[in-house]
């Protein structure tokens, strides 16, 4: 007996699956740690959810996104409302997500968290332990993986921005078991290089998984202890790593991390510029400093040279002779009229002066003494009363009261 073979194309057993699994999973609830976030300029979110033992693409179309009220975010322990599905194109199974529910973190994201916390604490992150870069580097070292985008993005940077900057790479694992420990004797190798100006540590975008060399304790605690400057540039933008809380600088990319360590030939000649005017500057303002000084030590010699003492001191001695001859000829004026307002009050209290008012004073013709009453002379008592005109002889006849 022969056994009817049934034969199927690819599409067609990938619908037939898909068809299979969308009836017997349907609206379903899936819990699982994310990772891989990636939300599409289309509207669309795609993700990664996994346990211990496995892991199943992820998909929430625009549709169903916009009503999402939270930022997924890598490590988050999730709920997912949905059904399960193929992707026909690539026969890969998927998880078409209706709804979305936070039942927890992760338990990466909770290590990442607790190490975060605690290093902070200890104040690994103070901004008052960040290094200054070099604003002008000589020499850079490079610390990341020798094969993938990174070290050619960073060397084509350097190598068009800054063609005289010397370069020492240092390759190194930068994820997976050991990582950590060659990305910390890497760091350690490249500080002890003479004459290194920065280091860049770096490595392209991944997963929470593929950047957990990152987020060891003993490579923060090395960029911590380094003393030569480090610019960190791990993943993309959107990923932030404990070594980019550590490093003296963190770029978002390893593109701007070479960017961000040397100038371009333009903004050297730039500064050149500043630098050959701000120092010309000085210069003139030293040169009009020292003029100042030496003009006001010329006029303190001046001041003090034997001559200028003495034509000075004879000023001075000729003001003084002839503020005192000012001073006795006001006090002699002063005086003249006082006397010529004396000598008027005196005329003009003179018995002649008085006499030529019509007035006339009574002498006793005994004694020679005024009469200054009447009861001074008795009856037939001769008297001579002076006038302004001449003397007359009078004889009291009788006394009128």
């Amino acid at each position: 007996m022969t056994t009817e073979r049934t034969l199927y194309s690819v599409s067609d057993l990938i619908s037939k699956t898909r068809a299979m699994l969308e009836l017997s999973f349907k609206d379903i609830w899936l819990e699982g740690e994310v990772s891989n976030v990636h939300y599409h300029s289309s509207g669309h979110l795609y993700f990664t959810i996994k346990d211990n033992l496995s892991e199943l693409k992820g998909v929430m179309f625009k549709s169903s996104n916009s009503y999402l009220r939270f930022q997924i975010e890598n490590g988050m322990r999730l709920a997912c409302f949905g059904s399960l599905s193929v992707y026909e194109q690539r026969g890969q199974v998927q998880f078409v997500t209706k709804k979305i529910e936070i039942s927890g973190v992760g338990t990466l994201h909770q290590a990442f968290e607790a190490l975060k916390n605690k290093l902070e604490k200890d104040g690994l992150f103070d901004h008052e332990h960040k290094l200054e870069l070099k604003e002008i580097p000589q020499k850079v070292g490079i610390l990341t993986s020798g094969e993938g985008a990174a070290i050619e993005d960073v060397l084509h940077v350097l190598s068009r921005r800054s063609p005289f900057l010397e370069v020492v790479f240092r390759p190194s694992k930068v994820q997976g078991e050991g990582a950590a420990d060659d990305l910390s004797n890497g760091l350690n190798e490249l500080s002890s290089v003479r004459g290194i100006d920065t280091i860049i540590i770096c490595r392209g975008g991944g997963s929470i998984e593929d950047l957990w060399a990152f987020n060891e304790e003993k490579l923060a605690q090395t960029i911590f202890n380094c003393k030569v400057p480090i610019i960190s540039a791990v993943g993309h933008e959107t990923d932030f790593t404990i070594s980019d809380f550590v490093a003296d600088l963190r770029a978002a990319t390893p593109t701007e991390a070479a960017e961000i360590v040397c100038l371009s030939l333009e903004q050297i000649f730039s500064s050149f510029e500043n630098y050959e005017t701000a120092f010309t500057n000085k210069v003139e303002s030293l040169s009009l400093l020292n003029k100042n000084k030496i003009d006001n030590l010329f006029n303190r010699l001046m001041r003090l040279e034997p001559s200028n003492r003495i034509k000075t001191k004879k000023i001075a001695l000729e003001n003084f002779n002839n503020f005192l001859l000012n001073y006795i000829e006001n006090a002699i004026d002063r005086r003249k009229i006082k006397f010529e307002s004396m000598s008027n009050q005196l005329i003009s209290i003179s018995p002649d002066n008085v006499l030529s008012r019509g007035f006339s004073i009574a002498i006793d013709k005994k004694s020679n003494k005024i009469i200054r009453s009447a009861d001074d002379l008795s009856i037939d008592d001769n008297f001579i009363l002076k006038t302004s005109g001449g003397s007359l002889e009078a004889k009291k006849i009788k006394q009128i009261n």
